[in-house]
């Protein structure tokens, strides 16, 4: 039976609440009507702690993650899970190692031996972090004494010197640098992309498989309007803070504070769609944190990251 003109495909959208380009330009379309005119019915699922986005994901209870990792998507993959990266947006530019003000730390070599603080064990937070490290010839498995923290929590060991340096990210980065609170010891894809001569990919758009095959033609306009939102971004930055924080009203920022975080990135928004040279870019990546334990088996690019 023929859909009625009218009908609209839904589509469950996951997204970490962060600053970032991907969740400012879902928010864009969404309130200035991009994807309704294209017949998409969004529903968003706002997630505090992306750990509970990819669990929801491996559930089956999201159809396309606007901001997924593209380390979580390979260990997503590697573990069976039917994920299909469909577009990079981010490098690794959102996030920083930083130690208190008054540090001396000032380079990679000088963390050697430091107690060091991260969110997590796995992702890019992670992941960046050693690449950078290991170009410097330190090792964090070995030579740094790593302890997991909420991002909160790490700047208050910072501030209580129970940590020696950190790797944080938007929208914490910002508020903590302007603050004095901290300083920037370096940042990790800044290295990676100097030394490797290509981004060190971190935020992907990903969809479950068996949805994107199905509604393939959906989930092509739904990508298409993410480009156009994230293309226009520059010159949409005021309406994109303030829907922001309007479609994820958890980032407790104002649209102002939004904007401001905005700026220093959009510049960095992967322009290139999974063609050859971006996949053989992810490639890299994955071989890379192969080494870096984040993926326990190797894994091809070329079998998740598609071209719709």
């Amino acid at each position: 039976m023929a859909l009625p003109a009218h009908a609209q495909v839904k589509i469950i959208v996951g997204s970490t609440v962060s600053s970032d380009v991907s969740a400012a330009a879902l928010a864009l379309a969404i309130k200035d009507g991009s994807f309704k005119r294209a017949g998409l019915d969004i529903e968003v699922k706002n997630f505090v702690q992306s750990n509970q986005k990819y669990d929801t994901f491996k559930g089956g209870a999201i159809d396309i993650d606007i901001n997924m990792g593209a380390i979580n998507a390979a260990q997503l993959y590697s573990s069976g899970v039917p994920v299909q990266v469909l577009r990079a947006v981010t490098p690794a530019d959102i996030w920083a190692v930083v130690a208190p003000n008054d540090s001396p730390l000032k380079t990679p070599q000088d963390i050697k031996g430091k107690r060091f603080g991260v969110v997590s064990l796995s992702g890019t937070n992670y992941g960046a972090t050693y690449a950078a490290m290991k170009l410097a010839g330190v090792d964090m498995m070995r030579d740094v004494k790593v302890s997991t923290l909420p991002p909160s929590a790490i700047l208050l060991a910072l501030d209580k010197k129970e940590i020696d340096a950190a790797t944080i990210y938007e929208p914490y980065l910002s508020p903590a640098l302007k603050s004095g609170r901290v300083k920037v010891v370096f940042k990790p894809g800044e290295l990676y992309q100097a030394h490797y001569k290509e981004p060190f990919l971190a935020l992907v758009i990903s969809g479950r498989k068996d949805f994107v095959t199905q509604n393939r033609a959906a989930v092509t306009k739904f990508v298409t309007i993410m480009e156009q939102a994230l293309a226009n971004m520059g010159n949409n930055t005021d309406a994109a803070a303030k829907a922001l924080t309007e479609v994820q009203p958890e980032i407790q920022l104002s649209p102002a504070q939004v904007k401001e975080l905005l700026l220093p990135y959009i510049p960095n928004i992967i322009k290139t769609p999974n063609d050859a040279a971006t996949v053989k870019t992810a490639q890299n990546l994955y071989d890379r944190m192969l080494e870096a334990k984040q993926l326990r088996t190797p894994v091809r690019a070329s079998e998740f990251w598609i071209k719709l």
